[in-house]
C-alpha cells in the first residue's frame, strides 16, 4: 500500500520542488532556464521513514499541501531516494552509475539504509588503484563511509609499501589515518 502511496497528488500532504541545474549550456550554446520537478509525498511516512525530509516542512500542520525547494539534489536521484523512503529500491544499473550522487543524497538526507547499499556497490564496481585511493579515502571520511574507508585502507596496507609511501601524498590524509597508515606500512 505505501508503494502505491508514492508520488501520489491526490492524497499527499507535502511536496518537493527539485530543481535541476540552471545555467548550464545547450549543444548549440544557448542558456538553459531552471526548472523543477514535483514529488508528492505524506508528511506522516517522512516523519516515520525519513525525519530529515520530514522536517524541511513545519510542525504545525495546515491541512493545505506546503511545498519545499530542493536544490541540491538532482530530480533524478530524488525521486530515487524518495521512492526508496517508500519501501521502494533502487534499480541496480542506476545505482552502478549513479552511486555517489546516491551517496551523496542519502546522507545529506540521513537515509542510512540506501546509503549502505549504494556504498556496497560502489565498492563492488570500483577498482582501487594507487591514483584513485587518496580521492576515495577522502570521500569515504568526508561522508563516513565505513566500508569504503576500510577497504581502501586494506587496499594500501596490502599494496606495495614502498611504491605506496613514494607515490601517494599522505599530507592530506586525515590525521588519525596517517598514524595508522605509517603503522601498518612500517
Amino acid at each position: 500500500m505505501i508503494k502505491g502511496m508514492f508520488n501520489d497528488e491526490t492524497t499527499a500532504d507535502v511536496c518537493f520542488e527539485v530543481c535541476s541545474a540552471e545555467g548550464k549550456d545547450d549543444d548549440d550554446g544557448t542558456k538553459r532556464a531552471k526548472t523543477s520537478t514535483s514529488f508528492y509525498a505524506h508528511r506522516s511516512i517522512l516523519s516515520g521513514c525519513a525525519p530529515m525530509l520530514a522536517a524541511l516542512f513545519d510542525a504545525e500542520d495546515t491541512g493545505h499541501m506546503i511545498s519545499a525547494q530542493i536544490s541540491d539534489v538532482k530530480p533524478d536521484i530524488f525521486q530515487y531516494m524518495l521512492g526508496y523512503v517508500y519501501g521502494g529500491s533502487v534499480p541496480k544499473e542506476e545505482l552502478m552509475t549513479h552511486a555517489k550522487d546516491i551517496i551523496n543524497a542519502a546522507d545529506k538526507y540521513s537515509i542510512v539504509n540506501l546509503k549502505l547499499e549504494a556504498e556496497a556497490v560502489y565498492l563492488n564496481s570500483t577498482i582501487f588503484t594507487v591514483d584513485n585511493a587518496m580521492d576515495n579515502l577522502l570521500y569515504a571520511d568526508a561522508k563516513n563511509c565505513a566500508l569504503l574507508k576500510e577497504t581502501v585502507l586494506d587496499f594500501l596496507a596490502d599494496w606495495n609499501s614502498t611504491e605506496a609511501i613514494n607515490n601517494i601524498s599522505f599530507a592530506d590524509f586525515p590525521l588519525y589515518t596517517q598514524d595508522w597508515i605509517t603503522m601498518t606500512i612500517d
